[in-house]
């Protein structure tokens, strides 16, 4: 296969990683390949930008798969450094043959990767660090006993954790029916493309007057859809400080109000409990920010609920207070 054909079959995110990488220069041969010695995270494609969107239209023409091949990196010989970042869409990478190649990394980390078997790294002896995903995850593991290096695995931090460290919200009373006038000044969501289009995803913003019912009804389509991927609202009355975010992703959302205020505990942040998952240890598939895991405790697997929520912050400036939200004091739980 020449390198034409391989670069044609290869991830966007990783012809894109390799480009702000090697910036100035242009990948031009496998030749330039093997003198890259770090892909680190910071240089790692932000999802949904309008920079990647961009830098990603133009090799999506001639990809014969969205998700493509990552095996150039295995051509990457003088490899270092290998950091695949907390922000990389989940699933984008599923092979990783390439790595027995990259003899000279001196740093790998696969924690937010599907990284599973450990007998891939038993010939990188030259690691000094490796970041992995969690133990249990992982096969295999005896090869990681004949590396000399520091391992950390990425176990669950809030496990020992109880529901009782987040106090119950006081429910408060909203309209029923909800008024058909709207609470906030700022209204912003990411909604999907439909297929066909030049870009993944799309935001629109609105502000003042220009959030209507219909503005409201056409969002709320998309979440009970599937196509919003993100959503951000701040009340009219706030200071400027408190908003409402909702992330979505397969299902799931992750609904957090930031920064609401009041006399007895000053600031605080809420976040949803879901009863289905209170032992759960398991992280839900969406992220807050789009990098911040949470637990599936704290989130919702039901886009009907997850549109109440939004249409009741959005008409009355109060959380949805047919579900139970947790107060955490200063920072939420994740």
């Amino acid at each position: 296969m020449t390198f034409e054909e391989r670069v044609q079959q290869a991830s966007p995110y990783l012809l894109c990683w390799i480009d702000l990488a090697m910036t100035p220069k242009r990948l031009t041969g496998l030749y330039d390949l093997k003198k890259i010695k770090r892909l680190a995270d910071k240089d790692f494609p932000v999802p949904h930008s309008d920079y990647t969107e961009k830098k990603l239209a133009p090799i999506q023409d001639f990809l014969k798969s969205r998700t493509g091949s990552w095996e150039l990196l295995g051509e990457m010989t003088a490899l270092q450094v290998l950091d695949f970042p907390k922000r990389a869409p989940k699933g984008i990478v599923d092979d990783f043959s390439f790595l027995p190649k990259l003899t000279n990394l001196r740093q790998l980390s696969l924690t937010y990767t599907g990284f599973s078997d450990c007998s891939l790294l038993a010939g990188l002896t030259n690691l000094k660090r490796l970041f992995l995903p969690a133990r249990k995850t992982l096969i295999n593991t005896g090869a990681l006993e004949g590396l000399s290096c520091e391992i950390r695995t990425n176990e669950p931090t809030w496990k020992d954790r109880t529901i009782l460290r987040g106090e119950p919200m006081p429910t408060r009373q909203v309209p029923d029916p909800l008024p058909d006038t709207v609470a906030i000044r700022s209204l912003e969501y990411v909604r999907l493309c439909p297929p066909g289009s030049q870009y993944k995803c799309s935001r629109h913003s609105f502000a003042g007057e220009e959030i209507t019912l219909k503005v409201l009804e056409e969002l709320l389509g998309l979440v009970r859809a599937g196509q919003a991927v993100s959503v951000t609202m701040e009340r009219r009355e706030a200071d400027g400080a408190e908003f409402f975010t909702v992330d979505m992703e397969e299902g799931w959302s992750a609904p957090v109000l930031f920064n609401g205020w009041d006399e007895a505990d000053g600031r605080y942040n809420c976040q949803p409990l879901n009863g289905k998952y209170i032992r759960d240890e398991e992280d839900a598939v969406v992220q807050v920010g789009g990098q911040t895991p949470i637990p599936k405790r704290y989130a919702l697997d039901d886009p009907e609920l997850t549109a109440l929520c939004i249409d009741c912050f959005a008409r009355t400036g109060q959380l949805y207070p047919n579900i139970h939200w947790l107060k955490w004091k200063g920072a939420a739980a994740f």
